[in-house]
């Protein structure tokens, strides 16, 4: 559906009745650490949807957008959808507001938080309040109204409210604005697809099938353009999809290895124009502009930080691939993958905190490195290989490509290894890039 069409019929607004968000603004809201591991899990329930006095109930719709909150909520690590049946009683309410809710039940259960949906009569399928309440405190912590509410429109409000919400408990909701882009097997070729975390709107980028490969997709900051490498049948070129059909410039090199956006719009790629594969900036044209990393060594993959200021790269100066940190703004560069071996794939958190790589130990396994402490961590393990990692934009969840099901397929896990979930994409997906919505 047209995005304008959804946000002219969406409106979000507190019930000024209910004074929905005076009071949530007048609480102090609860918060979840996720930064630190070990994180104990925050239970949650959603309960039936209601309808209003005088109404019969609550229409198909409601039962709709609560699934689509409870899918939502399933990929936060730090949170556990419980079932209505682990309450006691079914987690029956006299009502959706504070007033109206038996919270002991939810209390026995262990339950922290109650989201509660109601009804009203209104254009469409109806206007819907959604609240979440925290049950120890009996405190209403977030209250959201959305008018005039069509069934295609159900996963964006889910969305909305579950990003207001988890930036509320943790100070980070980009997750639910974030798309992740992807390469998938087009005929003999490959294509760029794009989903969200969630597995939502799956779409084809790039249609060149048997003409090519594209792959090694990579988002501009502002997440309005593409970048990848097409493989043709003698040589490489550079793409860049900004919305329609992509455009495909030619390099001075037959290689174009992993492209990235700089944060000043700039795109940095690995080419071999002297004999050995360097690291260089563009220009405005497309073209090779300043070195960012040569040397007689191989040196691929560069990412970027926010500031601009940190590069991470692979390097095999030292006779196998290792991952390096070079401080742009200052020359510093030193290794950072500490147990040699084979390391690829890095990605460098936007904060600049951490970076994470692939380091073939056994099979090939996620491992995090924190640059302040200077220390490095496996937070993947088998079965399968897991590769190609890469930062959503909050710096907190990693995306990456894993065969632990069989064929290629993303998963999502966090700076402390949570258990990974699996993105639906429809079919196989490889190279994920995490990038903002713009």
């Amino acid at each position: 559906m047209n995005r304008k069409c959804i946000f002219a019929l969406i409106v979000f607004a507190a019930a000024a009745s209910l004074a929905l968000a005076a009071y949530a603004q007048a609480q102090e809201a609860i918060s979840v650490d996720i930064r630190g591991p070990g994180q104990a899990k925050m239970n949650v329930v959603t309960a039936k949807p209601s309808g209003e006095a005088g109404a019969a109930a609550a229409p198909p719709e409601g039962a709709m957008l609560t699934d689509n909150i409870q899918k939502d909520l399933s990929f936060m690590p730090f949170l556990k959808v419980m079932p209505e049946s682990s309450i006691l009683g079914g987690g029956a309410m006299g009502g959706p507001l504070g007033d109206q809710i038996d919270f002991k039940p939810f209390a026995l259960a262990k339950v922290d938080l109650v989201i509660t949906s109601n009804w009203k009569r209104g254009q469409r399928a109806g206007d819907v309040e959604l609240r979440a309440y925290e049950v120890f405190s009996k405190r209403l912590i977030l209250g959201k109204e959305y008018l005039g509410v069509s069934r295609d429109q159900l996963p964006e409000i889910a969305d909305r409210f579950c990003m207001e919400l988890i930036a509320l408990l943790t100070g980070k909701g980009d997750f639910f604005k974030s798309r992740i882009a992807f390469s998938r097997a087009s005929g003999a070729g490959r294509d760029i697809w794009v989903v969200s975390p969630m597995g939502r709107e799956v779409t084809q980028i790039t249609k060149y099938g048997d003409l090519g490969m594209a792959v090694s997709p990579a988002w501009s900051w502002d997440g309005g353009k593409i970048a990848f490498t097409l493989i043709g049948s003698t040589r490489h070129y550079l793409g860049v999809w900004s919305g329609g059909k992509a455009t495909v410039h030619t390099l001075p090199s037959s290689n174009v290895v992993s492209p990235r956006f700089m944060p000043s719009g700039a795109i940095a790629v690995a080419l071999n124009l002297k004999g050995s594969t360097d690291i260089y900036a563009l220009d405005g044209n497309y073209q090779p502009g300043r070195a960012l990393a040569a040397d007689s060594a191989v040196d691929v993959s560069p990412s970027f930080d926010k500031s601009g200021n940190l590069m991470a790269y692979v390097s095999d100066r030292l006779g196998s691939p290792n991952i390096y940190l070079k401080d742009l703004s200052g020359g510093s560069d030193k290794r950072v993958s500490k147990s040699g071996g084979y390391n690829t794939n890095p990605c460098l958190s936007a904060d600049g905190k951490y970076i994470v790589y692939s380091k073939l130990t056994g099979g090939h396994r996620l491992f995090l490195y924190d640059i302040a402490a200077d220390q490095e961590r496996q937070i993947s393990s088998g079965p399968g290989n897991d590769e190609n990692p890469s930062f959503s934009p909050d710096s907190y969840f990693i995306a990456f490509s894993s065969t632990r099901g069989g064929g290629h397929q993303i998963y999502i896990t966090t700076i402390n290894g949570e258990n990974p979930i699996l993105v639906p994409t429809g079919g196989e997906a490889k190279m994920p890039a995490w990038g903002p919505t713009p």
